[in-house]
């Protein structure tokens, strides 16, 4: 294919991902696009991994509901899960709001939270199975996302292939004054001619507004043998047999993952938009695991720490079960096992969540609710003080490293963990929690 533009500028790369491949997958859907994706994110993070790419983007269909899955196959695989969504926005236009699609990618924890609320007003705002925004609304949250045009249903490739070239150009400016230098035009080439014929009209508006433009293969299934598969769910989706689709099943099994050799020999002499996709991928560096999970806060009297207020309320429930400290039936084993777990909370950084559940016991059996700790919260002393469990578990012998263990990577572990590797790589990690 031959492009009638020279590139246009790239945004700058905040960390270079090393080696080849030099392409991103920056458009993919999995089953979580309902009727729409064939492939589960398990599986496409394999063929990813298989095919050397360094990381991979999930972007659904108004959906997060995968993101789980993907960033815990991508974490396992050492690849690079970029977490995105494509977005349906009602875009302004002469006849009315025209349905268009955006793909929006999150370079930041901010980022990620704008995509989560996005998805979730896209939702509850419409009627169930039509979720959409209006660019009023998705204006409101851009910080820390990048965007890509889309697909052919986007908003600017649609009034580039409809000859609205002016029209095109502007929304493309619209969208330029939303995501500032996040944002990139969106190509393809399933071997289809009119793509082609779509994608010379696309290139000149990037050019002509300085937004650099990145090749994707807007993946649909893992591999070529997943088109099967798709056409079946679009069966579904239309509410027809297969041998009524017609047209209305895509013409090739091209919407599949490939690898950047394979892109290469498509786009070969416009390798810039393949690399444009490693420049956006080193942008968007939130990870899944850089979120830890958010507790409320436990009002804690003036001048106390959450640890020091939970030691004085198992110091109080250890009096209660046992008696004061040096008597018969508190002995030093009961000290140091309390030393010790109380310890290990301290360090895990978990008091206020001990505090919480206390608290909630508390009201439960204030007003007469019934409520009991189960499963190996038994194994605590400290729960066994709070009120939490019922059972003794120094005098059953009972293990508390069942129940809570730094080995078992817990959340807070795991933050430390990932900011010491990252740490070794000469990467910055202020803006992970607990920095």
């Amino acid at each position: 294919m031959r492009s009638p533009v020279s590139p246009p500028r790239s945004p700058a790369p905040s960390r270079r991902l090393s080696g080849p491949p030099a392409y991103v997958e920056l458009h993919c859907h999995s089953a979580f696009s309902l009727l729409d994706g064939a492939s589960l994110p398990e599986a496409l993070v394999t063929r990813a991994h298989a095919l050397g790419l360094p990381a991979l983007a999930l972007t659904d269909h108004d959906e997060l509901g995968g993101v789980v899955r993907f960033a815990e196959a991508a974490r396992t695989a050492g690849l690079g899960g970029i977490l995105g969504v494509e977005l349906t926005v009602d875009m302004p236009d002469d006849a009315g709001p025209r349905r268009t699609h955006l793909v929006l990618l999150a370079e930041t924890r901010e980022g990620y939270g704008n995509l989560s609320w996005l998805v979730t007003r896209a939702r509850m705002d419409r009627p169930r199975g039509e979720p959409v925004v209006s660019l009023d609304l998705l204006a409101q949250h851009t910080a820390g996302v990048f965007a890509l045009t889309g697909c052919p249903r986007g908003w600017v490739p649609q009034l580039a292939r409809e000859g609205r070239l002016r029209e095109a150009r502007r929304a493309l400016g619209v969208l330029a004054d939303c995501f500032g230098d996040r944002l990139a035009v969106e190509v393809w080439d399933h071997g289809l001619p009119e793509e082609r014929a779509l994608v010379r009209r696309l290139l000149p508006l990037a050019h002509a507004l300085g937004v650099p433009w990145v090749v994707t293969n807007d993946v649909h299934y893992a591999d070529a043998t997943g088109r099967i598969v798709h056409d079946v769910l679009a069966s579904l989706r239309h509410e027809r047999v297969l041998d009524d689709m017609g047209t209305r099943l895509r013409p090739n099994a091209e919407w599949y993952l490939k690898s950047a050799a394979q892109l290469a020999i498509t786009w070969r002499g416009h390798e810039q938009g393949l690399t444009q996709s490693l420049a956006i991928a080193e942008r968007c560096a939130f990870r899944l695991e850089h979120l830890r999970p958010t507790l409320p806060a436990f009002p804690l009297p003036a001048g106390v720490s959450a640890d020091a207020y939970l030691a004085q309320l198992v110091e109080h429930g250890a009096t209660e079960r046992w008696g004061p400290p040096g008597t018969a039936q508190r002995t030093t084993r009961h000290e140091t096992q309390l030393a010790h777990e109380l310890a290990l909370i301290t360090k895990l950084g978990l008091a206020g969540y001990f505090l919480i559940v206390w608290d909630i016991v508390r009201f439960a059996r204030r007003e007469g609710i019934l409520c009991q700790g189960r499963g190996s919260a038994a194994n605590s002393a400290v729960c066994y003080c709070l009120g939490i469990t019922a059972v003794d578990p120094i005098r059953m012998e009972l293990l508390f490293e069942r129940f809570l263990s730094e080995e078992r990577e817990e959340p807070a572990v795991r933050v430390r963990a990932l900011r010491a590797r990252a740490r070794g790589h000469g990467v910055r990690t202020d803006h992970l929690p607990g920095a």
